[in-house]
């Protein structure tokens, strides 16, 4: 069954040969109610045993920063199983490895810089088998090209730049392939959200998280509670520390729990910090130098612009909770700055004779610095 209409979750595997990119697709995929995780591989032969074992829908194909190494055994699992769409993530791609891929025949390329969100935009758009290739022999060869990228999720920038054309021919080209193959796939509704006599989503997969969501009252903390309670995760809404150190079920909790701090103050920062629960921030404003080094030094695990708080919360609290660090491209840079500073030290007093002097207390780094890193 593929992701489009037909009913039920879509079956995906996943493809790396890098470990940390591998295991945390998928424990991002498997947190999703409309994905069924089928398995893992690490390389083509793998990938068509996995395939021929478990028949999945979709395999997502990590490329990494050399995809043109992909199309050997890109062309030989299309060969054997043509029926299994491919979708192919990439951190960058030449216009030669571009037309190779292509001729690879598979359903999507997208970059890393797209993100998590945009991968699972295109995930999503699959259709059961429809248009990948309907009226295909009515298009020319570069308005495929084109087809291909924008089911992709590249914006006319990226694709002028990729095939070295100016956007307005690739708008031109888009507008001849909407008419050829009708509307376009990316501007079919999305499904409307659950209604007062409709069920909402079904819970993520695997262990309860508990989302403990620290703010002082106003909208951004009320769009938090409300995005978590409609994805049916358990959440406790309090406005500091000491509220949330009272709650003593709290601490018997079986499930991960998840401190999700909301534009903290100085003292929201420690809310839960006691417990050892690790925490994720929502905020408003861009994060500098200084706010990455804050948020390191308070064990923040996950950073959520306030404005993706609906698309990028859940997925971000499910992989925090998984024991990732979930950073987005443009906080990677602040984040290693964050890591390599060390903290400015005060004046030492001179020892007394009364209290002798005592070795320096040895310096502790933030708990997730050997956690995996995922940039979003």
């Amino acid at each position: 069954m593929g992701s489009g209409s037909a009913p039920g979750p879509s079956r995906i595997a996943v493809c790396s040969a890098d470990q940390l990119r591998r295991d945390a697709l998928a424990a991002y995929l498997g947190t999703l109610p409309d994905f069924m995780l089928v398995g893992q591989a690490t390389g083509g032969a793998d990938l068509v045993r996995l395939a021929e074992a478990q028949r999945p829908d979709v395999v997502l194909v990590d490329g990494g920063s050399r995809p043109g190494e992909r199309v050997p055994a890109l062309r030989a699992f299309r060969g054997r199983l043509p029926g299994i769409a491919v979708v192919l993530a990439y951190e960058r791609l030449s216009a030669a490895e571009f037309a190779a891929l292509r001729d690879a025949d598979l359903a999507a390329l997208v970059p890393y810089a797209h993100g998590l969100g945009g991968l699972l935009a295109v995930l999503r758009a699959l259709p059961a088998g429809g248009w990948l290739t309907a009226n295909g022999a009515a298009l020319t060869a570069r308005q495929r090209d084109i087809l291909l990228l924008l089911r992709s999720g590249h914006h006319a920038g990226e694709i002028a730049s990729l095939l070295a054309i100016s956007a307005g021919t690739v708008e031109n080209h888009k507008r001849r392939v909407y008419a050829k193959l009708g509307t376009p796939p990316a501007q079919r509704p999305a499904p409307p959200p659950a209604g007062p006599g409709e069920d909402p989503p079904p819970p993520p997969v695997g262990r309860p998280v508990l989302a403990v969501a620290v703010g002082d009252p106003g909208p951004v903390l009320d769009r938090v509670v409300t995005t978590l309670i409609v994805h049916r995760l358990a959440v406790v809404r309090e406005h500091g520390p000491e509220a949330v150190a009272q709650v003593h079920w709290l601490r018997s909790h079986r499930g991960p729990v998840v401190r999700v701090l909301v534009n903290p103050s100085a003292d929201q920062w420690q809310a839960g910090a006691a417990l050892g629960w690790t925490a994720v921030m929502v905020h408003d404003h861009p994060i500098d130098r200084r706010g990455m080094a804050e948020a390191v030094a308070h064990g923040i695990f996950g950073l959520v612009p306030s404005s993706e708080v609906e698309q990028q919360l859940v997925p971000v609290l499910n992989l925090v909770a998984a024991g990732y660090l979930v950073l987005g491209p443009t906080s990677t840079g602040l984040f290693t700055d964050a890591l390599s500073a060390r903290p400015v030290e005060a004046p030492e007093a001179a020892p007394s004779e009364a209290a002798p002097r005592r070795p320096a207390p040895r310096e502790r780094g933030p708990r997730f610095w050997t956690r995996s890193v995922l940039f979003t």
